[in-house]
């Protein structure tokens, strides 16, 4: 049974915590964690994704989370084993209270050093036997699972922490033997005692002495936080105190006996002092759950949406197995762009999007004039409205994408060309419900950057930069148009051939299965036949980045009139005529 609030602060004498009324079978997450899903994936996915905002409001020193089979090396990697949520979707609230609580609790870890603690006291142990090595590094880290829940305990995170600490103590309760004295024992009281739970049927007299030492030390570590603004100097009072307190209990502490012989910490160091095994560590730990192969790159894809790196995204779509799979990044510039824009250019751009656009009926009824309408004869001797009008505007429904290369032969006067016509098409398309997107691609430190170059009626742009991984940033492009049923339209510029990342075959059939038109316009390019050999159809060449406007103009009238291709759109026309009259002449009506 966990400790009531009342009770805990009342005996250490503090205020009342914050969300202290809240009752404590209550399911804290229930609150804000709305974005859940019945699809394992998806909802494993939110999970870990609302369990990394909750550590980011801690600070930025926090280390990256991910489940258990998701490593990505990194030492400083908080793992949450999935076994802890797998099997019921969505996560019920209280299984989310507790990993919550567990990773704050390991946050505060990695924020606090504890890991220095340690390392600071790496000189004591060397001078230890093993079983009082074991026996020390058992108090630290109990105390340093006090000393972070201590300052928990200062916010509403308290709240989980609180509810992960109650089921460690049960597991800890469960492993302990009453017929014998144990370090395991006295550790547990000390534990327990801090938070204010009744340890009085657990109590020994030999466990009186050192639980005096230890109580002191709990108030120590309670105002240690608050005794320098630095972590480094709060990680050395902190070892400090251990020593202090291992001075006084150690004595007793070895004439007890210790259940759990397992190092908590051991450095490769201290591995060669006192020869211990690594590997025995985990013989009789309970074998934890590894997400599968495939599970985990879905989780990873459906994060990525979210987040600026979109590698895993770019993988699912090519194939985890491609070797030439670059890491890909979105990253937004907020540097202004000031293009020149054509007004001439910019009003024949509406008028094409005007012309070519499909037509929505609207039809009036009840005008005092216009065409009868035979619905509303009744009101002609009443008040004379019995006329409609029927209205066909246009919908401009399309969907248009720009992706321009931003690489380094793109400096000067070329990238202020392809400014110039971005700012002509977004002027032209403001004020209609039509989506425009435009992109800018290139490399830094072999990292393929996606950037956004229009945000809302701003103009951004990008300094151009790196080699050229056309493949991957069409890719990123496709992935990220609206799956709807407005006619999509990719218009992709570029000066030269792709030379990094994924092949730009593989980016070709991704648009073809997505239905959306990909045309390419190479400006100035020098090997017309490598081009060709990459984009084969869908490429058009412009002599110079000064044609460039005007050919956005006809590709887009071309593109609303025919596709693509201009010669598949005749023959699926003539196909349809063909097929009409020999159904005629089946039928006997030619």
């Amino acid at each position: 049974m966990e400790p009531s609030i009342r009770s805990t602060s009342a005996l250490l004498g503090e205020a009342p915590r914050p969300g202290a009324d809240i009752p404590p079978d209550v399911a804290l997450s229930s609150f804000w964690r709305k974005n859940s899903s019945t699809q394992e994936p998806t909802e494993l996915a939110n999970l870990l994704r609302a369990l990394r905002k909750v550590a980011g409001h801690l600070g930025p020193n926090v280390g990256r989370i991910e489940y258990l089979g998701m490593s990505h090396g990194d030492p400083a990697a908080i793992v949450v084993d999935p076994a802890m949520v797998m099997g019921q979707y969505p996560v019920p609230g209280k299984k989310t209270d507790y990993l919550v609580g567990l990773v704050v609790h390991e946050a505060l870890l990695q924020m606090e050093w504890s890991e220095r603690v340690f390392k600071n006291l790496l000189p004591d142990f060397r001078k230890m036997p093993r079983l009082a090595l074991v026996i020390f590094q058992k108090l630290v880290q109990t105390g340093e699972s006090i000393y972070v829940d201590r300052i928990a305990d200062r916010t509403i995170l308290g709240r989980y922490v609180e509810k992960t600490r109650g089921r460690a103590l049960m597991e800890a309760s469960a492993k302990l033997r009453t017929e014998i004295l144990t370090v395991d024992a006295l550790l547990y009281l000390w534990w327990v005692g801090t938070w204010g739970k009744n340890i009085e049927r657990l109590l020994e007299p030999v466990y009186e002495p050192p639980l005096i030492h230890l109580r002191g030390l709990s108030e120590e570590l309670r105002h240690a936080y608050d005794r320098s603004p630095s972590v480094t100097d709060r990680a050395a009072l902190r070892a400090d105190l251990y020593r202090g307190a291992w001075q006084a209990v150690g004595d007793i502490c070895l004439n007890l006996t210790l259940l759990d012989r397992r190092l908590v910490w051991h450095p490769d160091e201290l591995i060669r002092v006192t020869g211990h095994n690594p590997e025995r560590r985990i013989t009789n730990v309970p074998r934890k759950v590894v997400l599968s192969a495939n599970l985990a790159r879905e989780i990873e894809a459906t994060l990525a949406v979210n987040s600026a790196d979109i590698t895993p995204i770019i993988r699912g779509i090519v194939g985890h197995d491609n070797p030439d799979v670059a890491p890909t990044s979105r990253w937004d510039f907020n540097i202004p762009a000031h293009p020149v824009v054509d007004r001439r250019m910019v009003a024949r751009l509406s008028a094409v999007f005007t012309q070519y656009a499909r037509r929505k009926k609207i039809q009036s009824r009840g005008l005092t004039s216009g065409r009868v309408d035979r619905r509303r004869l009744w009101r002609a001797p009443v008040n004379g409205r019995c006329f409609s009008q029927t209205d066909t505007l246009p919908v401009v429904d399309w969907n248009v994408t720009l992706l321009l290369d931003a690489t380094g032969s793109m400096r000067g006067n070329k990238w202020r060309m392809v400014e110039n016509t971005v700012g002509n098409l977004h002027r032209a398309l403001l004020g209609f419900p039509n989506r425009l997107s435009a992109y800018a691609y290139f490399e830094i430190d072999g990292i393929c950057m996606i950037s956004r170059l229009i945000q809302g009626k701003k103009l951004l742009s990008v300094p151009p930069a790196g080699q050229t991984a056309s493949g991957q940033a069409i890719l990123a492009a496709a992935y990220f148009m609206p799956r709807d049923a407005r006619r999509k339209v990719m218009i992709h510029v570029t000066d030269g051939e792709s030379n990094f990342g994924v092949d730009v075959q593989v980016a070709l059939d991704f648009c073809r299965r997505e239905k959306i038109s990909l045309i390419t316009l190479g400006c100035g390019v020098k090997d017309k036949k490598l081009m060709t050999a990459q984009y084969g159809k869908s490429i058009q060449f412009l002599q110079s980045f000064g044609q460039l406007p005007q050919a956005v103009e006809r590709l887009l009238k071309w593109t609303f009139l025919y596709g693509t291709d201009r010669q598949a759109a005749t023959d699926r026309m003539m196909e349809r005529i063909l097929g009409e009259r020999q159904e005629k002449e089946e039928n006997g009506t030619a």
